[in-house]
C-alpha cells in the first residue's frame, strides 16, 4: 500500500473515531449544558414570578393596612354587633344595626376590588364578628381563630397566616390581617382578608407559567399553596417529591431530579415561600438531540473537507520529497555505494530530513575512510608491541628504584629526626625537672610557672614528634605490633590512674566498668595503652562538666573497650572523616582545644594491626562514645 493511500486510512480511521467519541461524548456534556441552562432559566423566570407574588402580597397587605384605618371599621362600639359564639343553624337570625351595615359595606367594597379576595372580616374583643358576606350560621369564636391570635401577637403589623381550614367551607385560606389598636396601644379587634389556595393558585398562572410548564407554590414548612392539581392544595410538598422533599426544604435553590422530570425551584427572600416548576426529561433529551445533529453534521463535514485539503499538500510537500530519498536508500543499499547524488527537496522538516540523511551518508562514508585508516595504524602498532612493552618495562623499573630511593630517604631522615630533635628536647625536659626539684637552689613563683610551661611545651613538642614518627612508620610499614596474651584489667586500670589527674583538675567524674567475663586480650600492652591514654584524654579535654566512663566489656571472640564522655559532641557529616590524619573538629589559630589530629589516626591504625576495629557514637552537646575492640584469647571463655 501506498505511502498515500496509508494516509488516507488513516484519515478515514481519525473521521471515525472522532464522531464516535463525539456521539459517545457529546450527550452527557450537552445534557449538563442545557439543564444547566435551562435551570438557571426557570429560576430567573421564578424571580420574576416571585416578586409579582411578593407585590401581589405586600399589596394585599397595604390595602389590609388602609382598610384598618377606615372610620366605620376602627367603630369603637360594637354593641350590638353579630356574634356566632352559640350560634345553631335552627336557631340563628341575622340581625344588623346601622353601623355594622355600614362596616359591611366597606368589607363588600374592597372585596369587590379584589377578585382574589375570597372573604373580608372583622372579629372584636367582645366575640362580635363581622363578614362582608353573610356565613353560614355555627358557633364560632373568633378570638380563637389563627388570623386572631396571629394579629395579636403582632400589633402595630400587617401579618401573613400560614394555611388553615375554613370553618363552614372545605377552603384552605391564607389570611392577611392586623390588630385595631386604642391610642395607647390596648387591641380592640381584627380586621383581615382570605386568599383562597385556588384563588392563590388562579392568580400565580394568570402572572406567568415557566415555559408553560406545570408549577408548585409552598410555605416555608412544604405545605403546597399553589399546584396545578387542585387535590394537592394544603397537602405535604412530601406526597410529590418523597423522599427529596428535606433536600427541597432546606436549600434555597436548586433542581432536583424526580421520576420523568427535574424540579427546579426557588425561595422568595421576602416570602419565604417555594416557588417551583417541573420540567420533563424529554423536553432536555429533545434539545440535545437537536443539538447533536447539528455538531455532527458540520463535525463530518469540515473532516472531509480537512482530509482532502491535507491529502494534497502531504502529496506535494511530504509523499514526493520522501518516495526520492527512499529510492536513493535503495540504491546505496543495493550497491553498497554511498557516494549517490541526494537531492533536498521541500521544506520545513523534509528539508531537514533530506539534508540530515545527506550528512548521515557522508559520515559514513568518512567513517569507513577512518575505520580503514585505524586497521592499517593498529597492524602497525601490533607489528612493534615487543618493542613498546620492553620501553614500558624499562620506564617502570625506573620509577620503581626512585621510589625506593624515595623511601630509603624518607626513613634516613625520620631516624635522623628522632635523633636530632628527640635528644635535645629530652635533655630540656629533665633538665626542666631537675630545676622544678629545687636541686640547683630555690626558685621563686614566678620561676616554677615559667619553668612549668617550658616543661609543658617540651612535652607537647616530644608528644607530636612521637605522633608524626609513628605515623609515618605506619604508613611505610615498619611499625610492628607485639602481639601477645595480655590482661586488659591491669591496662586499663594503669591509664585510669594516668589521667585522673587531669579529670579531677576539670572536676569531671572518671569511672571505670571491668567485666568479669573479658579475660586476657591478644595485643601489643604498649600500643594498647597508647591507644587507651588517646581516648582518655581526648575524652577529659573536650569535655567540661559531667564525667567520663570506661567500659570493657566481652562481646563473643571480641572484648569492647568504650571510652563515654558527656562533652562537646561531634556533627555528624564530620564523623566520616574523624580518623583521617591531621583532621581537627576546630580549625585555625583561634581554635579553643590544643592538638595535632594525629591521635585518632595513629589509634585506628594500631587497632587495626592488633586485629580490631574502632569506632564512634556521638551527638552534638551530648557527648561522644569512642570504641574499639580486641581478640580473646582462645582459652578465655
Amino acid at each position: 500500500m501506498s505511502l498515500q493511500s496509508r494516509v488516507l486510512v488513516l484519515y478515514l480511521c481519525i473521521a471515525v473515531l472522532v464522531l464516535v467519541l463525539i456521539g459517545g461524548v457529546l450527550p452527557a456534556t450537552l445534557h449538563k449544558q442545557n439543564l444547566d441552562t435551562i435551570s438557571a432559566d426557570s429560576i430567573s423566570q421564578l424571580r420574576h414570578i416571585d416578586f409579582a407574588l411578593t407585590t401581589f402580597i405586600d399589596e394585599a397587605k397595604h390595602d389590609v393596612a388602609e382598610l384598618a384605618l377606615n372610620e366605620e371599621v376602627r367603630t369603637l362600639d360594637d354593641t350590638g354587633f353579630t356574634q356566632f359564639l352559640n350560634a345553631s343553624e335552627d336557631t340563628f337570625r341575622y340581625s344588623y344595626g346601622e353601623k355594622e351595615l355600614a362596616i359591611i359595606a366597606v368589607l363588600k367594597g374592597y372585596q369587590v376590588s379584589h377578585p382574589y379576595v375570597s372573604s373580608v372580616y372583622m372579629g372584636r374583643e367582645s366575640g362580635a364578628f363581622v363578614r362582608s358576606f353573610p356565613r353560614l350560621p355555627t358557633a364560632y369564636d373568633p378570638r380563637e381563630r389563627p388570623w386572631y391570635i396571629l394579629a395579636k401577637e403582632h400589633p402595630g403589623q400587617v401579618s401573613v397566616t400560614e394555611p388553615y381550614k375554613a370553618v363552614t367551607t372545605d377552603d384552605v385560606n391564607i389570611g392577611i390581617v392586623t390588630p385595631l389598636q386604642h391610642p395607647d396601644g390596648t387591641i380592640y379587634g381584627v380586621v383581615g382578608a382570605d386568599i383562597t389556595l385556588v384563588n392563590l393558585t388562579s392568580y400565580i398562572t394568570s402572572v406567568g407559567q415557566v415555559g408553560g410548564r406545570e408549577m408548585i407554590l409552598t410555605d416555608g414548612k412544604g405545605t403546597i399553596l399553589a399546584a396545578g392539581d387542585a387535590a394537592l392544595l394544603y397537602h405535604p410538598v412530601s406526597d410529590i417529591l418523597g423522599d427529596k422533599a428535606p433536600a427541597f426544604l432546606s436549600s434555597r435553590e436548586g433542581v432536583l431530579v424526580l421520576d420523568g422530570s427535574y424540579l427546579m425551584y426557588y425561595t422568595s427572600p421576602e416570602l419565604g415561600w417555594k416557588i417551583g416548576t417541573f420540567v420533563p426529561f424529554t423536553t432536555i433529551e429533545e434539545e440535545i438531540n437537536a443539538s447533536i445533529q447539528r455538531i455532527l453534521f458540520f463535525v463530518l463535514l469540515a473532516l472531509v473537507l480537512l482530509s482532502v485539503i491535507t491529502i494534497l499538500a502531504l502529496r506535494y510537500t511530504v509523499i514526493r520529497p520522501l518516495s526520492a530519498l527512499t529510492e536513493v536508500s535503495q540504491r546505496i543499499a543495493e550497491t553498497g555505494d554511498p557516494e549517490q547524488e541526494i537531492e533536498v527537496t521541500g521544506t520545513g522538516e523534509i528539508a531537514t530530513l533530506s539534508q540530515s540523511f545527506r550528512a548521515m551518508v557522508e559520515k559514513i562514508h568518512s567513517e569507513k575512510m577512518g575505520r580503514e585508516q585505524a586497521l592499517l595504524q593498529l597492524e602497525a602498532y601490533r607489528d612493534h608491541l615487543e618493542e613498546i612493552v620492553l620501553e614500558r618495562t624499562r620506564e617502570l623499573a625506573t620509577a620503581k628504584e626512585a621510589a625506593e630511593s624515595a623511601d630509603r630517604l624518607k626513613s634516613a631522615f625520620l631516624a635522623t629526626m628522632s635523633h636530632e630533635l628527640r635528644t635535645p628536647l629530652n635533655s630540656i625536659i629533665g633538665f626542666s625537672g631537675v630545676l622544678e626539684q629545687e636541686l640547683a637552689g630555690p626558685l621563686n613563683d614566678e620561676q616554677k610557672k615559667q619553668l612549668a610551661m617550658v616543661s609543658e611545651s617540651a612535652e607537647h613538642l616530644l608528644a607530636l614528634i612521637n605522633d608524626v614518627l609513628d605515623i609515618s612508620k605506619i604508613e611505610a610499614g615498619q611499625l610492628k605490633v607485639e602481639a601477645g596474651a595480655v590482661e586488659i584489667g591491669p591496662l586499663l586500670e594503669k591509664a585510669v590512674r594516668t589521667v585522673k589527674p587531669l579529670a579531677e583538675a576539670k572536676n569531671l567524674t572518671l569511672d571505670l566498668e571491668i567485666d568479669p567475663e573479658a579475660g586476657p586480650v591478644i595485643a601489643d600492652s604498649q600500643r594498647v595503652e597508647q591507644v587507651l591514654l588517646n581516648l582518655l584524654s581526648n575524652a577529659i579535654k573536650f569535655t567540661d562538666k559531667g564525667s567520663v566512663r570506661v567500659r570493657c566489656t566481652a562481646e563473643g571472640a571480641m572484648v569492647r573497650i568504650s571510652v563515654t564522655d558527656t562533652g562537646i559532641g561531634i556533627q555528624k557529616d564530620y564523623l566520616e572523616r574523624l580518623f583521617k590524619p591531621f583532621t581537627q573538629i576546630e580549625t585555625g589559630l583561634s581554635r579553643k582545644y590544643e592538638g595535632t589530629g594525629l591521635g585518632l589516626s595513629i589509634s585506628k591504625r594500631l587497632v587495626t594491626l592488633m586485629g580490631g576495629e574502632i569506632m564512634v557514637e556521638s551527638e552534638p552537646g551530648r557527648g561522644s562514645t569512642f570504641s574499639f575492640t580486641l581478640r580473646r584469647e582462645r582459652s578465655a571463655s
